[in-house]
């Protein structure tokens, strides 16, 4: 089956739109609060005016000839209306304390958000009011030998609103340059001061801009998908849990399967799919595992369709609360140069699909999917049915 072309939510802004919007704005500047979400959080956290940005992970590794930092950057809507985001193409660069300069290596450097390029927009990163969403960023350089590597980095990024003006037509909005200064990080991520979203949540919660109590409950009740369960990633809308993770040799190159379990956590039926290529991980010793070889057709899942370019596969389909499992294989093949980690964090971009009337596919949102500080080893089936339940009871009519 194909996408249709509105899968990729790539609306091309009208000329006079877009003028008036830049007339009206060209890159106005949220000013930080001292009072704000950011208060007391000396690093990885910027507010503007609807959203807080935070860092939630910053490590760095190797590849080959190049160090790669990778950020996972966390959006909240602060507002009280729905808020849509997208990233400036080209904007996004990461300078360490002895200059060297890190930028993405192509548009699949970006997941979980859409990409403005000049005049065209993808929709696709809203946020209702109080909600939360990751974004990857993956940033390289080519190392010199005889360079002196950084230890401290500054991370540089600009995102744009994007206002609806009709069902299908959006104009620019409001323009955020935001800066991240002092960012330290090792295979064990982000280190040092970094921003605390279960504070930014908190204070987001409770903001003057208060939301309606029904986008309050049925905030906090997603906010608790994964209370005390282990290695488990919350994305609202469905929840994952890493059930298994297993280490072996295979010839030159060292193997990690994965299991993790997906959970409708909606009161629809929902239909997810893993994008080609986004499958990647790193070690507390900042060695990398991919989904394979460059050029190479990406064949590692297991269980779960995949996105494609214009093709996906919507087998996976999960009816409210059904769980379902998905198995992920990562490679790495250098592992003779030094010996495998002993944690790992995990980043996969997964797309919900949906499937129009005229049974064509179209993409409806992609999930930058983390996890941090995973082990070698299984767990039990993770219980999040009592999350799934409090969920449920926030719609049934009294």
């Amino acid at each position: 089956m194909k996408i249709s072309k509105s899968a990729h939510v790539a609306v091309r802004v009208s000329a006079c739109a877009l003028a008036a919007s830049v007339a009206m704005t060209t890159a106005r500047l949220g000013a930080q609060s001292a009072t704000g979400a950011c208060a007391g959080i000396s690093k990885g956290c910027m507010e503007v005016r609807n959203v807080v940005a935070t860092v939630t992970d910053f490590r760095f590794s190797e590849s080959g000839y190049y160090r790669i930092v990778t950020a996972t950057v966390r959006f909240t809507n602060k507002s009280a209306k729905p808020v849509i985001l997208g990233y400036v193409n080209g904007s996004g660069v990461a300078i360490d304390d002895q200059g060297n300069r890190f930028g993405p290596f192509s548009a699949a450097s970006i997941r979980g958000i859409g990409i403005i390029n000049g005049n065209k927009v993808d929709t696709k990163f809203s946020l209702q009011p109080g909600e939360s969403a990751d974004t990857r960023f993956e940033l390289g350089w080519r190392a010199d030998q005889r360079k002196i590597f950084g230890t401290s980095y500054t991370l540089e990024m600009t995102t744009r609103e994007i206002d609806p003006v009709s069902a299908s037509q959006f104009r620019l909005g409001e323009e955020y340059a935001l800066r991240f200064s002092g960012l330290t990080g090792d295979g064990q991520g982000l280190s040092g001061g970094a921003a605390s979203t279960t504070t930014v949540a908190s204070t987001v919660a409770t903001a003057g801009t208060a939301q309606p109590a029904a986008v309050q409950q049925v905030a906090q009740a997603v906010s608790n998908a994964c209370a005390g369960v282990a290695r488990c990633y919350d994305a609202g809308l469905f929840s994952a849990v890493v059930t298994s993770l297993v280490g072996s040799g295979a010839g030159r190159a060292e193997v990690i399967d994965m299991t993790i379990r997906f959970t409708n956590r909606s009161t629809a039926p929902v239909i997810l799919a893993y994008t080609q290529a986004s499958s990647a991980m790193i070690d507390n010793l900042g060695n990398r595992y991919y989904w394979g070889r460059a050029g190479t057709h990406d064949q590692s899942v297991r269980g779960m369709g995949v996105v494609a370019g214009t093709h996906a596969d919507p087998q996976f389909a999960l009816q409210p609360g059904e769980s379902r499992d998905a198995k992920f294989t990562l490679r790495r093949y250098d592992g003779g140069k030094n010996g495998i980690g002993s944690s790992f964090n995990y980043d996969v971009s997964i797309e919900q699909l949906g499937i129009l009337a005229s049974q064509q596919i179209r993409s409806l949102r992609q999930y930058a999917v983390h996890f941090d500080n995973l082990t070698m080893g299984g767990t039990g089936a993770a219980n999040v049915t009592d999350a799934v339940n409090k969920l449920k009871s926030l719609f049934k009519k009294p």
